[in-house]
């Protein structure tokens, strides 16, 4: 299960899990769509998620690719302490911005409009 929220123009998704990877491709062409209507901003919510495999790290990183394309980023929001060791395993933690809540990560993008 996955849900998109909006806050200004940065979409919010909120996803249970990243497990299947047909569901992934489905939460992916639905980014495309924003990013078509001009929304390339994304945080994404894991705080149901406790675990990630290697489906979720490809969905992550195709997301981050699509939203910087645009010219847009993607901040990752309230990661369990599995999930940070995975990122931090894998080297990705430096390729993503990483928070631990939903406001900090609206902070983050809005200190990163005022200097833009």
């Amino acid at each position: 299960m996955y849900s998109f929220s909006s806050n200004d123009s940065i979409q919010i998704l909120k996803v249970d899990d990243l497990l299947n990877p047909l569901e992934n491709q489905k939460i992916i062409q639905e980014v495309e769509q924003y990013i078509e209507d001009g929304s390339s901003n994304f945080i994404v919510d894991l705080s149901p998620m406790k675990f990630m495999n290697s489906n979720g790290l490809t969905f992550l990183i195709s997301l981050l690719t699509r939203s910087r394309s645009a010219g847009g980023e993607v901040i990752i929001a309230n990661l369990s302490e599995n999930i940070k060791k995975i990122l931090l395993i894998t080297r990705l933690q430096s390729a993503f911005k990483i928070a631990d809540n939903i406001d900090e990560a609206l902070e983050l993008f809005s200190v990163e409009n005022t200097q833009t």
